[in-house]
């Protein structure tokens, strides 16, 4: 017998049989065969059903994130809205806002413009009233400048002037302030008014001298006072001199400009130097009795160019100013 063939006898119940002959090498290759089917099989049901089992939580996990999605998106959806709700609710109360404070403004600028016209025409009343006031003031300047005697000279000449053409009815005004300008800037610097506010004892002109009892010129007045009254500048102007004289004792002169000055005598004190410059109603010194006097009292003289005038037309015509 050939050892390299399996022989294979099958019998049943009746006694019959039958032989089966096979190569053994035959049958290892069929055993191996079906082992390694049986294997690929046994390999392919499990990597199937793990393959299954990852696709079953692939799934869960698809739907829990399309569940997430959606709830996120539908919550998203209904915050959007909800906040496009309120910017609507905001942006009407905003335009509602807006026009309150339209109305209110077109309201406050009804007013302001009410009050404008108002004033506008209070104005020109005022303005109207100033010209006329200003007419009549400049009137009563010029009639005072020519009290005293004083001329603001102007020599005209075509050769050495120039300047835009007004029209000499346009501006009347600027005409009234003009004259009174030239008025006012020589005002400032005329000797106008008292020097001290007291009674006046010996006035300007011939008198009986009080020392000798003979005939003389006073080229000044004379204000009674207490020793250390104030005397104040009677107008705008530069310290000449500030001295003391046997005759004046301590005395003051003021220059004015345009020719005047004044002189302010018998002081117990100066209280200004040579140079100075002193505006009107200024303490300039203090009344005494220093020099030749008999009594303290304030020697007062007016001068022009030189010549001594009296001053009692600048006292008139202060009077006349503040009465106006």
């Amino acid at each position: 017998m050939n050892e390299s063939t399996l022989h294979i006898i099958i019998t049943g119940e009746s006694g019959n049989g039958r032989t089966l002959m096979m190569k053994k090498k035959h049958l290892r290759n069929l055993i191996l065969s079906t082992v390694l089917i049986a294997v690929l099989l046994f390999v392919g049901t499990i990597t199937g059903l793990h393959q299954r089992k990852s696709n079953i939580v692939l799934q869960e996990k698809v739907a829990t994130l399309s569940r997430t999605l959606e709830d996120k998106t539908v919550g998203k959806q209904e915050r959007l809205v909800a906040q496009v709700g309120q910017l609507k609710e905001s942006l009407a109360e905003a335009k509602k806002a807006l026009a309150e404070n339209r109305r209110e403004k077109l309201a406050i600028i009804d007013r302001y413009e009410t009050q404008v016209s108002q004033l506008e025409q209070k104005r020109t009343e005022l303005f109207e009233g100033s010209i006329s006031r200003l007419d009549e003031r400049s009137k009563i300047i010029k009639t005072m400048m020519d009290k005293i005697g004083v001329k603001i000279e102007v020599q005209d000449d075509p050769g050495h002037s120039g300047g835009l053409y007004i029209d000499p009815n346009a501006r009347l005004s600027d005409r009234l302030l003009d004259k009174t300008d030239q008025y006012l800037s020589l005002i400032q610097q005329l000797p106008l008014g008292r020097p001290i506010n007291t009674k006046i004892t010996s006035r300007y002109g011939r008198r009986i001298d009080p020392l000798n009892s003979k005939k003389a010129f006073h080229a000044g007045i004379d204000f009674k006072g207490r020793t250390g009254d104030k005397v104040r500048a009677t107008g705008n102007a530069v310290v000449r001199l500030s001295s003391y004289s046997k005759g004046l004792g301590n005395h003051i002169i003021l220059s004015h400009g345009n020719g005047y000055e004044t002189l302010y005598a018998h002081l117990s004190k100066r209280l200004v130097k040579s140079g100075d410059k002193v505006v009107r109603g200024q303490n300039i010194g203090l009344v005494g009795n220093t020099g030749r006097s008999t009594g303290s009292h304030l020697h007062y003289e007016v001068h022009f160019r030189t010549k001594t005038v009296d001053p009692m037309k600048f006292m008139q015509v202060a009077k006349l100013l503040s009465s106006k």
